[in-house]
């Protein structure tokens, strides 16, 4: 979630700084030297959580409504690139009747890692405001999160986003950049089957509602989008881990490329806050997943029962293939996919899935 800023009754009112043509573009666009906290969800196990969020100034963002023309979409995410991130921000964070404090680092992030939490299983709520006064006239800065508590499900799912269930076309860099620039997260779409095939393996087999993760290589920029997105299509509702945040407009046409190894630290953190729970692994064959998993499982393979890659990229078919023979001789079950009734028959047949 984004924290909200004050109800000027012109941006002519809004702090904007600068030289008259830095004024008159700010302005423009709505871009304002006001402080914005965007928070994430956060997760935990029964001793342990974090809470993460980004402090920037930047862009008077409204969410484009289903019927929004292709230029209010294109400007709407245009918007969510051009911000400046703020460090050594002083942030609170109030979690079960306590405060804590914490500064945002050079890339404006912020993370909260709190031990004793006292928290319940399940979502518990938490309030994010901003402890200092960064601008004249500011109004509080504050926002609402949640964390994700996990002790009790004995399964954990990780999954990428983009063509794992979203249809983003990464593999052709101008059809992706067509579909991001002229859609929003009313009008994307989901892979076909996929969000059947994830509502039935957050039930699995006995109904006890397996915790979900997101970890992609989308940036921080786009998470608001992708929160919409998994809500609207009612994908299992989960904790997103995703790239570092970009911070200006040619960053916009690199988004989703470059370096994944973060992903591959990012799994491995989660692996390592719930040491007990077994993890299945989902992803696509047009990038990195299947290495980035065949690594994740040699280091862990008592702990990872199966990894799922979508067949999006019909050259890498074969190479993936033999990756995932690699893993199954490990003795972690696998299953490349070309269409998802085909990935729900495999889960069924490993026990993932009720038949």
């Amino acid at each position: 979630m984004i924290s909200a800023h004050p109800e000027w009754s012109s941006y002519k009112e809004a702090p904007i700084s600068g030289n008259s043509f830095q004024k008159w573009w700010k302005s423009r666009f709505r871009y304002v030297d006001y402080p914005f906290i965007l928070a994430y969800r956060g997760f935990g196990n029964a001793d342990k959580c974090y809470v993460q969020g980004h402090v920037f100034k930047g862009m008077a963002l409204r969410k484009p409504r289903k019927d929004a023309s292709v230029w209010k979409n294109i400007i709407a995410l245009l918007k969510m690139f051009l911000v400046s991130t703020i460090a050594e921000a002083k942030v609170e964070l109030k979690l079960n009747g306590k405060t804590y404090h914490c500064h945002s680092n050079e890339q404006g992030l912020f993370e909260f890692e709190i031990e004793n939490h006292g928290l319940s299983e399940g979502w518990n709520s938490a309030e994010i405001r901003l402890a200092e006064e960064l601008v004249d006239g500011q109004e509080e800065v504050k926002v609402s999160t949640e964390i994700q508590i996990s002790t009790q499900s004995e399964l954990i799912f990780i999954s990428d986003i983009d063509d794992t269930f979203l249809v983003s076309h990464v593999t052709q860099k101008p059809k992706k950049l067509y579909t991001l620039l002229t859609n929003n997260a009313q009008t994307r779409k989901p892979v076909k089957g996929a969000v059947d095939f994830y509502r039935a393996l957050k039930k699995g087999v006995n109904q006890e509602e397996n915790p979900f993760f997101y970890v992609s290589s989308s940036e921080w920029n786009l998470y608001e989008f992708l929160v919409q997105f998994i809500e609207m299509n009612e994908l299992p509702k989960g904790v997103l881990q995703l790239k570092q945040l970009k911070t200006g407009f040619l960053d916009f046409f690199k988004s989703g490329y470059g370096s994944h190894t973060h992903k591959l630290d990012k799994i491995e953190r989660i692996l390592k806050l719930y040491p007990t729970k077994e993890f299945v692994l989902l992803g696509d064959n047009g990038q990195h997943d299947p290495l980035i998993y065949k690594d994740i499982v040699e280091k862990n393979s008592d702990r990872i029962k199966a990894v799922y890659i979508r067949g999006v990229k019909s050259r890498h078919w074969d190479e993936t293939q033999k990756i995932l023979e690699e893993i199954e001789s490990i003795g972690t079950a696998s299953c490349q996919f070309r269409h998802s009734q085909q990935a729900f028959e495999h889960a069924q047949s490993i026990g993932l899935i009720s038949s």
